[in-house]
């Protein structure tokens, strides 16, 4: 029975990772990442399908419903261990923290902080809060950074990216203080002072009197942010990628030799996550959960299933087997794809004993598409 394989298996990784012996929150946890990996939905019924005892149906939904609404259900202390088995493989070199926020249900958002991972991220935690449009405030962003501090003291350079919600006096003033780096994407709108002119001005001035054109990138530095707040030391860049109908402009503390929009393309790695939460994956987006703090626990479960596919995607690469399930001339998946589909062949073959998760910055994934024999 591969429901009852997969289960015993998340079950003893979670008590081995724990140190704990098997309880009910544990137990419960496993029986839902496991459905949420067979069933690919988090619709909890979907994964009580998946429960491999007898049981009536309602009442695998009813104890996923308790162990969600349970406020001893701590999140940040369930998955912590995942984190630091991921750190354990990894080296202590640059990591690119990636801060976005996306709607969950019909009334709450999540902001998630993620390391940028082979174009995918990994998650490191998240915050969900009520209310479906507007920006979150720096405050909270800035709680969110503070939890997370800890795992992030044993990287020797930490950039982060986000977009232009997270261009605010509160964070950067804190990822600063870090010593840490940043690159944000910020608005046209914003008033900047330059060392070419000392008057406060929009940014949208400063890129009409540029001349600037696609397929151009500009830069600024020493420039103060904003009049209010008077952030002073940044560098200002303007791009205008070669097939974009507008150019992009970005605050960070780089110096343009460390050519700031490079870096920023890896904020979009973080939307093949949300593609394997919501549309092409989980189905996150459907759930009806309207607490933070249950869609906070549901976001654990799918946290947990994405480094176990992460895991062994990079596992199946770093050991050059990923013609198992990809084509052995072209790359047609993306690395949560690798391992989702390893995952499932190994459970059809009875082989879970071959399950193997490790993380790595070694390896560079080849490019989609055909590419011809050496």
């Amino acid at each position: 029975m591969p429901a009852r394989q997969l289960f015993l298996h998340i079950r003893g990784r979670l008590c081995g990772l724990h140190k704990k012996p098997v309880n009910p929150v544990l137990e419960t946890l496993a029986l839902m990442v496991s459905g949420l990996l067979l069933g690919r939905s988090v619709q909890l019924w979907e994964i009580a399908t998946w429960i491999p005892w007898e049981i009536q149906l309602p009442s695998g939904v009813r104890r996923f419903e308790r162990w969600l609404a349970d406020p001893h259900v701590k999140v940040a202390d369930l998955f912590e261990p995942f984190v630091l088995a991921m750190q354990a493989t990894l080296g202590n070199e640059t990591v690119y923290l990636i801060l976005d926020c996306t709607q969950v249900g019909p009334r709450c958002r999540t902001l998630l902080a993620s390391l940028a991972y082979h174009e995918t991220v990994l998650p490191l935690g998240w915050q969900s809060l009520r209310g479906k449009k507007g920006h979150v405030t720096g405050e909270f962003q800035k709680a969110l950074l503070t939890r997370l501090h800890p795992y992030l003291q044993a990287y020797q350079h930490v950039i982060v990216l986000g977009d232009a919600e997270y261009c605010n006096e509160t964070v950067i003033t804190w990822v600063q203080k870090q010593h840490w780096d940043f690159v944000f994407h910020t608005r046209e709108s914003n008033l900047v002072r330059t060392t070419d002119d000392p008057a406060w001005q929009p940014i949208a001035e400063i890129l009409d009197s540029s001349d600037l054109r696609a397929g151009q990138v500009r830069h600024w530095e020493q420039v103060c942010f904003t009049q209010e707040h008077r952030l002073a030391g940044l560098t200002l860049t303007i791009q205008w990628g070669v097939d974009e109908k507008e150019p992009i402009c970005l605050i960070s503390n780089l110096t343009g030799a460390q050519q700031p929009h490079l870096v920023y393309e890896r904020r979009f790695w973080i939307e093949t996550l949300f593609g394997s939460c919501k549309s092409r994956g989980f189905g996150l987006a459907r759930t009806h959960l309207t607490i933070p703090e249950q869609i906070d626990r549901l976001i654990l479960t799918i946290a947990i299933a994405t480094y176990m596919t992460l895991g062994l995607a990079t596992h199946l690469v770093l050991t050059k087997q990923t013609h198992r399930v990809d084509r052995s001339d072209r790359r047609d998946l993306s690395l949560f794809q690798i391992g989702w589909r390893w995952l499932h062949r190994l459970l059809a073959l009875n082989r879970l004993q071959d399950l193997k998760i490790e993380f790595s910055w070694n390896f560079t994934l080849p490019k989609p598409g055909f590419r011809p024999a050496n």
